[in-house]
């Protein structure tokens, strides 16, 4: 069964589109600062044998090769160890083995990047979303552009997304064989000559099980990418307020610390679909409120996507706004 639903984002080029099979839901995205040639070709192809039914990573694994053989391609010479790798790393062999078989220079593994993936696929699995745009640090470029270390070092960037029940070859699956709704975005991303970098991570949870992202990169020549040590450390986040004498009147402030750099820092009320806002401070007046009980949280978000909260409860009646422990 598959859901199809729209997602359109300009970020100097490519109209995204996403879709919801039974067992998995991905979505890809590519903002170029040049022009670059993209593979041909758009397949979409039913698993066969059918991961989705049953089998899992093995499964997808057959699935692949038949999908393989449609297009001349011989099965995958998958390494010995390749059963013992983590999901992320499984995804980056076989993305390397599809681009070798095609003529095609392996990506490089790149630690900076599979930590802001990794981060990534944790936000959506833990708040509960599937998009470019995260609800607490921003759309697919902005993000990247956070990392010091990525932003004005790159000629092009791409993400794929995906929630899969067999995170590695399931994934990739769906990326390569089985993509047409998407216009074969995630194909192009991943066979795209112009990527030299690649960071890919997975996350347990969500629907599909695991939420995974890969982040793609082209060296700018003038200004080469040359990455660092991964930020793997969240930032802190705590918040303090005032409440004016009439109690109709709440000042929030956070105060967040990180041992990079702080990428944004953002307030939700009741909710991650509620009212919001950026920054550090946000004065709340009763007159915009409703009565009863509210929760107001703060997320600080690092420049590897790391992140945190902090809450702070209240009520609104009659007599104003009253802090609750």
């Amino acid at each position: 069964m598959r859901y199809l639903f729209a997602l359109a984002l300009a970020v100097l080029a490519l109209l995204v589109m996403a879709i919801t099979p039974w067992a998995t839901i991905q979505q890809a995205l590519t903002a170029f600062n040049t022009p670059a040639p993209v593979a041909s070709g758009c397949p979409a192809l039913p698993p066969s044998p059918n991961y989705y039914a049953g089998g899992g990573e093995a499964a997808a694994i057959a699935a692949i090769n038949h999908a393989r053989a449609s297009e001349g391609l011989a099965a995958l010479a998958l390494p010995q160890n390749y059963w013992q790798l983590l999901p992320p790393q499984q995804q980056f062999t076989l993305v390397n083995l599809e681009r070798t078989s095609r003529g095609l220079a392996p990506l490089r593994w790149d630690a900076t990047l599979a930590q802001i993936a990794t981060a990534y696929s944790r936000q959506m699995a833990q708040l509960h979303f599937f998009a470019h745009t995260s609800p607490i640090s921003g759309d697919f470029q902005d993000r990247l552009n956070a990392n010091p270390q990525i932003a004005n070092h790159y000629l092009a960037i791409a993400e794929n997304i995906a929630g899969n029940w067999a995170p590695a070859a399931g994934s990739m699956y769906e990326y390569l064989y089985n993509d047409a709704a998407e216009h074969c975005a995630h194909r192009h991303n991943i066979l795209n000559p112009q990527f030299n970098f690649i960071g890919i991570g997975t996350a347990p949870g969500g629907p599909w099980h695991v939420m995974s992202a890969q982040e793609l990169l082209a060296s700018n020549p003038t200004n080469p990418y040359i990455g660092g040590t991964p930020d793997t450390t969240p930032p802190t986040v705590s918040i303090s307020s005032t409440l004016s004498a009439s109690a109709a009147r709440l000042t929030i402030h956070a105060k967040a610390r990180d041992n990079q750099g702080i990428a944004s820092v953002i307030w939700y009320l009741d909710g991650l679909n509620q009212h919001s806002q950026s920054g550090t401070s946000w004065a709340l007046d009763i007159r915009s409120l409703a009565s009863g009980q509210h929760r107001l949280t703060v997320y600080a978000v690092d420049d590897s996507q790391n992140y945190a909260t902090a809450v702070l409860s209240f009520h609104v009646g009659p007599k104003g706004i009253t802090l609750l422990g």
